[in-house]
């Protein structure tokens, strides 16, 4: 997880991925307590009222989290994650920052590739990249 000592992704659904790395979860778990309560003190005296209508379920259709029914083909080195878009690890992926990610030849605990930024020691599944630095991009050079 390189930098950050907590990841939490959570979809439209509502479910989430916590990601601690080496953190204590006791210790994730006070954190989120003492968050809870500042956003409920920060929170207006009355219920929340939508500025607009939620949107139809048909107009936004639930999203997997891209490992859910992923695949991984080792002899091509190429991870299809669970909407379907195949990703090519023997390219270098660039993000929205101009950041360069490589991946590191293994797959984390859920099956994701876990990917090593080319110009530092940081490293991350390639769902938390896509999701924290997306999107990504091969690298000029590289064939699609």
């Amino acid at each position: 997880m390189g930098e950050h000592r907590l990841v939490m992704l959570v979809d439209a659904a509502g479910r989430y991925e916590l990601h601690t790395g080496k953190v204590c979860t006791l210790q994730v778990a006070d954190f989120l307590e003492q968050l809870a309560g500042r956003l409920r003190a920060s929170h207006p005296p009355h219920p929340r009222v939508p500025s607009a209508p939620e949107a139809s379920p048909a107009a936004h259709p639930d999203e997997r989290l891209l490992v859910d029914d992923s695949r991984f083909d080792p002899a091509a080195k190429v991870w299809t994650d669970g909407r379907g878009h195949a990703w090519d690890l023997s390219l270098t992926w660039v993000d929205m920052m101009g950041a360069e990610w490589r991946w590191r030849g293994v797959l984390d605990d859920r099956g994701a590739p876990l990917l090593r930024a080319n110009k530092g020691v940081t490293v991350q599944s390639l769902d938390v990249v896509r999701a924290l630095y997306g999107p990504l991009s091969p690298a000029r050079g590289d064939a699609s």
